[in-house]
């Protein structure tokens, strides 16, 4: 046996390479090695590839969101800068919804401006004559209107701008407003009137209590006459109906009256007038003649 162990033999039907199969093992034993480096450089490859991918897809993104930002701020330049106009002639009047849901009634021969953008940057309108203001509640952009040299901020409310006769005037139906005149400023409680006189040269702003029916009469139709001269009376008549008058000298324009005409025409109205200051008239197209009653 020790002889067997000093000097070992291959048996004869063993027909196994043995040199052969060593190498198989050391090829097996190298493999394992090889592949894992192969597959962690594959792995790494693709992963650097998608990280390009998406590094692109935000850059894209991030440009195109850029130009569509700059395209937006241009469009919103642009509506900045155009001014939209509305102006009514001698007896019209005009019913706007603006687009935050306030309604303004603009009074004949009188002019409103806006821009383009009102509602999304802010709530500014510029009046010259009359309007009735019904407004949208908005916290964070407040209403103004600018007129005269005076501007008036409301939040939510209805009120009555007039700037007829050089006379700024303000009257608070409901809701609150702040009236500014220059350097002058004061708040409205509904019922109160802010009167500021523009040929005077003065920013001082008187407050008054007012009728609301009479101030705004004019929107629903009526001619509401507080102890008005027959003269002024003619004026508005005029402005309202789009006539002229001819009226005889002997006629006293100085005497006052008062009254309510609803939804009345102009022939009406003169009727019932000649009643009370013995006065005839002619209505001859777009003029009328008043002439004293003998």
């Amino acid at each position: 046996m020790e002889e067997e162990i000093e000097t070992p033999t291959i048996l004869a039907n063993d027909l196994t390479d043995y040199t052969r199969l060593l190498e198989k093992i050391h090829q097996k034993a190298n493999v394992p090695r090889s592949t894992k480096k192969r597959t962690l450089k594959l792995v790494t490859i693709k992963n650097i590839k998608v990280a390009a991918s998406l590094i692109l897809i935000l850059f894209t993104g991030y440009f195109l969101s850029q130009s569509w930002l700059e395209k937006q701020d241009e469009a919103m330049a642009s509506d900045t800068l155009e001014i939209i106009e509305r102006t009514t002639g001698i007896g019209e009047k005009l019913t706007l919804t603006m687009p935050d849901g306030t309604i303004i009634i603009v009074n004949s021969e009188s002019t409103i401006q806006f821009n383009k953008s009102y509602g999304r940057i802010d709530r500014l309108i510029t009046l010259k004559g009359e309007a009735y203001f019904d407004v949208a509640p908005d916290s964070i952009k407040p209403f103004l209107v600018s007129t005269n040299g005076g501007t008036t901020q409301a939040l939510g409310t209805a009120f009555n701008v007039s700037t007829k006769n050089n006379d700024f005037q303000v009257a608070l139906i409901e809701g609150r407003v702040k009236v500014e005149i220059g350097q002058n400023t004061t708040n409205l409680i509904p019922g109160q009137m802010a009167v500021w006189n523009h040929s005077k040269n003065t920013s001082e702003i008187i407050v008054k209590n007012f009728n609301i029916e009479k101030i705004t009469a004019w929107k629903e139709g009526k001619l509401n006459l507080n102890k008005k001269s027959l003269g002024q009376i003619m004026e508005d008549l005029g402005h309202r109906y789009g006539v002229s008058f001819k009226i005889d000298p002997n006629l006293d324009l100085e005497q006052r009256i008062s009254g309510t005409f609803e939804n009345k025409n102009l022939i009406n109205i003169l009727t019932g007038l000649s009643f009370s200051t013995a006065f005839t008239f002619e209505l001859n197209g777009k003029q009328v003649i008043l002439t004293k009653r003998l």
